[in-house]
């Protein structure tokens, strides 16, 4: 089944729940409508019936990384924009190699502004592109 932008919407893939409540609130909170997923699975699921503008991944997630995700990702809807959203540090050798897809990766906890400011040029650069 062909993927279609129905609506412009945001992925958050997360699986701490406090997180995927606080990033709703935070997009809802300025007029953006996202979805959260718990899994990767389940958000790789979804795609069948529509594609976000935009995807915030976590990347430490239990079941399917975050670089799992970000790999399948790209195989099979390569335009979509990725924030990677990480408690962790993140090596340079990361970035080259499994995430130099990702449009930014920001440390949690994250800066709202810087957030909303990194998705705005990623959806920007997103419709762009389409043009």
């Amino acid at each position: 089944m062909p993927m279609s932008n129905n609506t412009t919407w945001i992925a958050v893939i997360d699986d701490e729940e406090s997180i995927r409540r606080a990033l709703l609130r935070l997009f809802r909170s300025v007029g953006l409508d996202a979805q959260a997923f718990e899994t990767g699975k389940a958000f790789l699921s979804s795609l069948q019936d529509r594609q976000p503008c935009c995807v915030v991944l976590d990347l430490h997630m239990p079941e399917m990384s975050g670089f799992a995700v970000l790999d399948e990702l790209q195989a099979i809807a390569p335009d979509i924009p990725v924030i990677i959203l990480t408690a962790h540090q993140i090596t340079a050798a990361h970035v080259n190699n499994s995430l130099s897809s990702a449009v930014a990766i920001l440390q949690k906890p994250v800066n709202d502004q810087a957030l909303l400011q990194t998705i705005a040029g990623a959806v920007r650069t997103l419709h762009f592109d389409q043009a």
